[in-house]
């Protein structure tokens, strides 16, 4: 079961995990829409953020074509087998699958009321916040939580493209790893002039 969650791309693939990806796309964009959350780039999160449904999906979409088309030219490059182009971009957008919950995390307000506390009692910005105990701790345990389901995350991205390229060991680590940084960058910078051009 385990070895299923963090790489499911041995019995998912090809046209199958690009409409399972896609709708799992479809889906976060939607809950991430009603939740407030979004996600800039390929892997922050952002809470209590009001976007619409138009930009939360362009967002999603942006970020799991980023790394799939970097990806996808490293592996024409570096790997010696034949690479198709719909292993590669439906296990990508498979493993994105994650975020849901991330969207769903941020249905709890907790997270924006301990960024609000820690603005306004330590760099005096913003309207002066109270938060209890007992939110404080969600807010840490959420947080905590999103933070291992980016690991998640990272980790099904990985072996879609070990499982997609045929490119293994230390090569395959650094490739991903430099692609991974690149697509932080283009995704960015690509979603923000989204946002700019849609908010203008």
């Amino acid at each position: 079961m385990i070895r299923k969650l963090i790489n499911p791309f041995n019995y998912i693939a090809g046209a199958k995990s690009l409409l399972i990806g896609l709708a799992m796309i479809f889906i976060t964009s939607l809950t991430g829409y009603y939740s407030n959350t979004f996600f800039p780039d390929i892997l922050s999160v952002k809470t209590g953020v009001e976007l619409t449904f138009k930009v939360s999906l362009l967002f999603n979409i942006v970020n799991w074509l980023s790394i799939s088309l970097l990806l996808y030219i490293a592996s024409l490059i570096f790997s010696k087998s034949s690479v198709r182009f719909i292993d590669l971009f439906g296990t990508q957008a498979l493993a994105r699958s994650p975020y849901l919950l991330a969207a769903l995390l941020g249905f709890s307000k907790s997270i924006n009321r301990l960024g609000e506390y820690f603005l306004w009692k330590y760099l005096s910005i913003g309207e002066p916040t109270d938060i209890s105990s007992l939110e404080m701790t969600i807010a840490v345990v959420l947080l905590t939580l999103i933070v291992i389901i980016s690991i998640w995350m990272i980790t099904l991205m990985y072996n879609a493209f070990k499982v997609s390229s045929n490119i293994k060991g230390g090569k395959s680590v650094t490739i991903f790893i430099i692609v991974f940084i690149l697509s932080i960058i283009l995704s960015a910078f690509v979603n923000n002039l989204i946002f700019n051009t849609l908010h203008t």
